[in-house]
Parts: C-alpha cells; sequence; structure tokens
C-alpha cells in the first residue's frame, strides 16, 4: 500500500467529500465549499495541506491559474460536472448531469429572448464542422437559432470563438448545418460554452431538455441547488455578443436548454 504524505492523517474532510470528483470538473466554488469550514488552527493542518494539494493539482491538470496569478473573477455559481456522450467523431451533448434524479421534459418549445449558455469539453482537437439541432414542431416563417462556441474564463464564458445560424423552418426534422462565419477550432480536454439565441422575435421551437427537479445522490459539495445553465438575463434579447459580461449572467436550472450534435471538419 503507497504511504500516505509525510505525518499526514487520515483525511476527515476533503478526501471523503470529493472523492467522487475529477480534476477537470472540481471548480474553485466546490474547494470553497469544501474548505470554507475548516478553522485556521494546528489541528488542521493536515487538511489545509489536502485542500492545497487537490486545489494545485486541478490547477495542474486545467491549465487555469486564475485567482493564483491574477485576478479571479468575483462570480461564482455552483455549476454541475459536465455530462457528455463523446465519441471520435460525432460527438452528442446533453444538457444535465448524471449525479442526481430528476424529472425532466425532452420535447420541442420556443426559445428564449436571450442567450443559454452551458459547457461542454472538447474531447479531440480541431475544427468543427456539420452541426445539428433537432425540432419536434412545425417552425413556418420563423428566424434563426443562432449558436456560438465560447473559451472558457475564470470558469464562465469568454470570448467568441465561433458563430453559426442554424434554419429549422420546417417540419419535425433533424437540421444541419456547416456554414459557420467563423469556425471555432477546439483543443482536446478544453471546456468551452455554447450558446443559443434566436435571431429576432419570430422564435424557433427546437427540442431540448427542462430540467424540473431535482435529487442529489449520496455525498454533495454542492450547499443548495446546482445549476447547469447560465441565462444572459442582463444581456441584449437575441444578441450573442464577443465577449460575455459576468455580471449579466444568471445561474439557471429551469430553461429548455437545446440537445444538440456535431461533426468534427
Amino acid at each position: 500500500m503507497t504511504p500516505p504524505l509525510p505525518d499526514s492523517e487520515r483525511s476527515r474532510r476533503i478526501y471523503p467529500l470529493l472523492q467522487n470528483q475529477d480534476l477537470e470538473n472540481v471548480s474553485q466554488a466546490t474547494l470553497k465549499s469544501v474548505g470554507d469550514p475548516i478553522s485556521i488552527e494546528n489541528l488542521n493542518e493536515d487538511e489545509l495541506r489536502k485542500l492545497v494539494l487537490v486545489n494545485l493539482a486541478r490547477l495542474s491538470v486545467k491549465g487555469e491559474w486564475n485567482g493564483l496569478l491574477t485576478s479571479a473573477t468575483s462570480t461564482q455559481y455552483a455549476l454541475e460536472p459536465i455530462d457528455a456522450s463523446q465519441l471520435t467523431t460525432y460527438n452528442r451533448f446533453v444538457p444535465y448531469s448524471v449525479d442526481r434524479t430528476f424529472g425532466d421534459a425532452v420535447a420541442s418549445a420556443t426559445m428564449e429572448d436571450k442567450a443559454l449558455f452551458s459547457r461542454f469539453v472538447a474531447p479531440k482537437s480541431g475544427a468543427m464542422g456539420d452541426f445539428t439541432l433537432r425540432t419536434s414542431a412545425t417552425n413556418t416563417s420563423k428566424d434563426d437559432c443562432k449558436v456560438a462556441i465560447y473559451s472558457t474564463t475564470n470558469g464562465l464564458p469568454g470570448t467568441l470563438v465561433g458563430a453559426i445560424s442554424m434554419d429549422v423552418n420546417g417540419g419535425g426534422d433533424l437540421y444541419t448545418s456547416s456554414s459557420w462565419t467563423t469556425t471555432p477550432t477546439l483543443t482536446a480536454g478544453d471546456t468551452y460554452w455554447i450558446a443559443f439565441a434566436p435571431e429576432g422575435s419570430a422564435k424557433p421551437a427546437i427540442s431540448g431538455a427542462a430540467v424540473a427537479l431535482y435529487l442529489e445522490l449520496g455525498i454533495t459539495h454542492y450547499p443548495g441547488t446546482g445549476y447547469t445553465t447560465l441565462y444572459n438575463n442582463g444581456g441584449t434579447n437575441y444578441d450573442l455578443p464577443s465577449t460575455i459580461t459576468d455580471s449579466q449572467l444568471t445561474a439557471v436550472n429551469d430553461k429548455n436548454l437545446p440537445i444538440w450534435s456535431f461533426k468534427y471538419a
């Protein structure tokens, strides 16, 4: 058996609460909620060392040193772990995680006025090609669905790296396009944000999942509601800006978030 760190005792809090998390998905908010109750005294020195060790390992894996080398964002959300079925060429992403039981309905719904954001991890490096949305409704004379890919800055949507408009007028079907106005090039293992907004007030209906009820399974690091989605509540209607303003975002879990897929070019 591998010996622990020198003078290390059995972890009473850090490892038990984080044992089901992987380093890619452990956020600064997670570590804060786990470490905040620990008082600074000699008796807790071993747990504090473990907290620092986990944070350094997390930052090394994610390559995000914000908060150590630069000023961290003041906005923090308890965002749930990313869940996606990721293959080498075709990738289908579902807008909810697997750590909870919940009531959800997968159906077509009219898009929100403002942008909705959710995260995904690129399974391999390369440019995005065919992008697909689905609708089970009939859309007639509706505006396009705008889609944008954003980099991650301090754990939140940062700068736009790709954009495409999807015409989903017609009957219930799959709608695919590769006509990116800006083609996003992804890096394997990096976290990105995808955003959806209608082109105008004639909002189309697209298929998505509206997660309604949550029940935590087992030990959780979420002190309250875990969110799956960010809504640009303070932003402009029908807009996918080139850079996101953190203060305009609101964490939500009751919106109809589109189900989507893409193929590497």
